[in-house]
This record gives structure tokens, sequence and C-alpha cells, in this order.
């Protein structure tokens, strides 16, 4: 049953199956050859595919590769029970015949099988103490056997404290095993204790060149995230603070190096990184949007989901490099290639993808419409904090599409947009506060709140929002009287006339406006208006958003993606 399952599942998943001979002990001869094999094939498969030629077929390669070890499991070749287990894990297959798997090969001794099993029995029953004292068990018998994975996890333990299964809470002894681990070369375990250093803990004070210390040595010891922390902080230097000291002097050159190493040992976020390096021209490095590309692919092997998501924003816009008759293109426009790489990336947990495949089934865009497929998407996007998604989410439940019409949902949905300052669901917030749709009655004072909020981020809409409410008075109510301020609504649409580049209709409603005022108040207007570019003019300017080396590229759904904007 598992074996089906596997067939199915993991045909495509041979570079990420994880089996590695190395960390057996005394793997038996047949068990080594069908893996070698597998390995040569894939090997050869890759190298046909970067020289356009024709390879093994890597997908038969594997299932020949499962049957010879589903039959030298059958046979007792413990080894060759973990692996499947391994594999079942990584497939998602059914926990109990993984489990059974895993009891097998523990109970001959296999100290890998002895981790994952406990690792699978506390995730799959965090409630049952039995399960989780067998767990602590084997992880215990793992160590003693010199497993490093056991030993981290126990030191992990320790950290936490888990009296209820026997592990008291002691940071000694954390820091303990964590030594053993990076004497023995575990770059791992060397990278715990830099972390545990640089936080500090009851028992341990923070030291931050211990830390660092212990963060060189990792990198020595070729941890790819060590290597990519540490390259992160040449690539910028340390700052220099009340408290602290720079304990690490810029040097983007190191850095780069170091990105390269890490990228090489097959650690995606190392290769993001670069691409985004690449693409935006940082560290010194001029910009080369060939090699961001090669780099975010590279990522996107291994499933990174930010990588994902910015090699679809390039096919959503397609990219080139150049100016004219000598531009060349890197990505050439490809909505359907944009869709299938968002939907990756959703897969592999991003927010934003979630939000843009939504907008793809809203609008149509190379699937047919679908809005009950839209809301789902936007829903995903919108419970995990993307403001876009919260704003177009809230005008399906003001349209009732995907979804029934709620009026009081896309209310509440406006308002989280809107707190998070995104300039759209504030005019539309103020709209519904305007109407009252949603509240019953309406409020002027809560609308205009809104639009100012939208106005200070330099939208015209909301300063012709503005413009409207003092002109009706609504801003300005005495003895339930509107009393309407001219002068603050002529001084708001000469704002929009500005801010829009003398749209239209900006110029229209401003000219109508200004016709029917008396001469004091357009004068009223003009020392308002001049107030006000005075103020925006002294307030700072926003800093530019900087992007460090260890950090993504701004998401293009959140700034400049076609599918960013209000309705």
């Amino acid at each position: 049953m598992l074996l089906t399952a596997l067939k199915v599942k993991l045909a495509a998943m041979v570079a990420v199956a994880g089996i590695d001979t190395a960390d057996m002990t005394n793997p038996s001869p047949d068990l080594t050859k069908v893996l070698d094999t597998l390995a040569a094939d894939q090997a050869a498969a890759q190298k046909a595919a970067t020289d356009k030629t024709t390879g093994p077929d890597v997908n038969k390669s594997f299932n020949e590769a499962l049957a010879k070890i589903n039959e030298l499991a059958k046979k007792g070749d413990k080894d060759a029970q973990y692996a499947l287990a391994h594999w079942g894990v990584l497939s998602n297959s059914n926990v109990s015949d993984i489990i059974d798997l895993y009891r097998k090969a523990s109970a001959q001794g296999q100290a890998l099988a002895k981790v994952e099993l406990a690792q699978v029995l506390l995730k799959a029953f965090p409630q049952d103490q039995e399960r989780a004292k067998e767990a602590v068990t084997l992880i215990q018998e793992a160590e003693k056997a010199d497993n490093k994975v056991a030993r981290r996890l126990l030191a992990n333990l320790y950290l936490a404290g888990a009296p209820n299964v026997g592990v008291e809470q002691s940071v000694e002894k954390a820091k303990s095993l964590l030594e053993q681990g990076s004497a023995a070369g575990d770059g791992e375990a060397t990278l715990g204790l830099s972390q545990l250093y640089a936080a500090g803990v009851t028992g341990l004070a923070k030291d931050e060149q211990k830390s660092l210390d212990y963060l060189i040595k990792a990198t020595e010891q070729k941890n790819a995230v060590a290597m990519s922390t540490y390259a992160a902080r040449l690539f910028d230097g340390d700052p220099t603070t009340a408290d602290s000291k720079a304990l690490v002097k810029k040097d983007p050159t190191k850095a780069m190096a170091m990105f390269e190493d890490a990228a090489n040992t097959g650690f995606a976020a190392a290769s993001r990184l670069l691409g985004a390096i690449y693409e935006n021209g940082l560290g010194g490095n001029a910009k080369n949007l060939k090699k961001a590309v090669e780099y975010y692919s590279k990522a996107a092997n291994g499933n990174d989901a930010q990588a994902l998501f910015r090699l679809g924003n390039f096919f959503e816009a397609g990219i080139s490099e150049g100016e004219g008759d000598k531009a060349v293109a890197i990505v050439q426009q490809n909505a359907k290639s944009a869709l299938d790489l968002y939907r990756l990336a959703a897969q592999n947990g991003s927010s934003e993808a979630f939000y843009n495949v939504g907008v793809y089934y809203e609008t149509g865009t190379v699937v047919d419409k679908d809005p009950i497929k839209a809301f789902a998407f936007l829903l995903k996007a919108a419970t995990s904090g993307v403001p876009q998604a919260q704003f177009r989410l809230a005008g399906l439940y003001q349209q009732g599409s995907g979804t029934s019409q709620d009026v009081v949902a896309a209310l509440a949905w406006f308002d989280r947009a809107a707190s998070a300052g995104f300039a759209p669901a504030q005019i539309a917030l103020g709209q519904m506060f305007e109407s009252g749709a949603g509240l019953g009655r309406a409020n002027p004072a809560a609308a205009a709140t809104q639009y100012e909020a939208a106005a200070e981020a330099g939208v015209p809409l909301a300063m012709l929002r503005l413009a409207s409410l003092n002109e009706r008075g609504l801003t300005n109510i005495k003895d339930n009287t509107a009393v309407p301020n001219m002068a603050r609504a002529l001084a708001y649409a000469d704002l929009a006339v500005d801010a829009s580049n003398k749209a239209e209709q900006a110029v229209q409603y401003r000219d109508a406006l200004k016709a029917k005022m008396k001469a004091e108040d357009i004068a009223e207007a003009k020392k308002i208006y001049d107030s006000k570019k005075k103020s925006d003019s002294a307030a700072p300017a926003a800093p530019a958003a900087a992007v460090p080396a260890a950090a993504a590229p701004a998401p293009k759904s959140k700034g400049t993606s076609k599918k960013s904007g209000g309705n």
C-alpha cells in the first residue's frame, strides 16, 4: 500500500529524497548499490537537461530503485525499511504504515529510524503522553548511538524542559550536548551554540563575541544557514549601537563568496538572496537580471516560496535588459507560466502567491473566471495579513461574488486593510462610513478620517472626497445642520489637481467650486492650500526601503504588480 503511494507521489521527488548512506552504520552492499545507481541516473538526467540532450528517465529509475528497496525491506534490511519510511514521511503517506516501518528498523538499532519515529510520534500524537515518553526514549537511545540529529533534539528538550516525560530543564546539559556535537563537526550544533549566546537565556549570559566565534566555526563546518547568516552580516557590516560595537566589518566581496558557497550546498535561501542581490545591484554588484533569474530558478528548484513568487512576477510582466533596439529579453511575458509559479509558491506557503492566484481567478486571466475559487484563495491570503487581499475580499463580500453578500463582513475586511495603511481600502471604508452601509447610519467624521489618511499618502480621489464632504458641510455639523466650508473644499480640490497631474475630473470640479465662491473664501482656500503644501514638504521623506542581503526582494503583488492596486 505504501509502495503504491510512493510510486505516485515520489516519482518526481528524487532530488529531495534525503537518503545518504554516509549517515548509516554499515549499510548493506545491496542497498548501497541501489542508491548509488539511482544517484548516478539522477546526476546524468540533470546534466542532460542542462546540455539539452536526452538522459535517463528519472521516474523510471526511481520506481525501479523503489521496487528493489521494497524487496530488501521485506527481507529485513533495516536501512531499506528506514528509507521507505523516510520517503513515506516526505510524501505524506499513511502514518500507520510509516510508523510500522520505522518501528521495524528501530528494533534493529537503526538510529535514523529512531530519531524520525520520535519526531513522527511527537507531531502526530502531541497530546499522547505515552507516545511522548516513547519518543524521548528513542531520542535518548539514538543520541547514545552518536546520532547528531538526536543529540540536537535532546538539547532542545533540555532547553525547553519536559518534566511530564522525564526531561528536566537544564541549559547546562543542553549546552554540553551542543558542544559535543560541535566538537564532532556538526555545524548545526555549532550554529545552535551561536544562537544561544546571541539570545542569552537564563543560566547562560548573552555573549556576542562567543556567538560570532561559533557562527564562524559553523561556516567552517559548511553549515549553509550559518554561511548565509554570516554572509548577510559581512554584506552590510554590523551596525554600531550604544550597547554594542560592530564585530563584523563590511566586506561584500567575502560575503558574495560565502553566499555562493551556501548556494552550492543546495541551500535554496542562499540562491534566492543572490538573486535579490543581482536583481537590485546591491553591495557594489552591477545589476544583472540574467544572473538574478538563474539564482531565483535555482532557489525555486529547492521549493523556495519567495523565489517561486519572484519568478512568477518576472513571467507576469516579462523582463529585459538594455534600451530600445539593444534590449534583450531575459524572460518572455507568459501569464500561464506566472500562474503555475504562483500556485507552486502558494503550495510552499507564500501568502502573496495565494493573493495573486485569487486575482487570476477573479479576473479570468488564463483561467475561466471562478468567483468561488477566487474567494477561497483571497481568504487564505487575507487571513495571512496581505492588505491587498483583505481589500479585494471585502469587495467580494460587498458584491456577493463567490460568497453570500455581507456588508458587515465587507466593512470589517476594509477596516483591516485600511488599518494596515492600504489607501484604496481607506477610501472604500470612508465611502461606507459616508453612506452608512453596514452601520445603520452615516458617520461623516469617520469617513473624513479615512479620506485624510489616504490623502496624506497622496491619493487624489481621497482629496476629492474630502473636498466634497467640506462642500456639503458634512465635516462641520452644528445644531444638526451641515455648515459648508468652501475654503477647505477648494483647498482639497486644488491639492487633488496637483496630485493627479491635472486630471480632467479634478480640474473640472475645482473650477466649478471656484466659480461659485467669494473672493475672500478663495483667498482663505489659498492659505489652507499653502499650509498643507508647506506641511507636506517639511515632513521627512520616508526612507527608501533598503533591501538587506538577508531579505527577500519586495513582493510585486504588494507594490508594483499589475494586480496590486484597487479595483
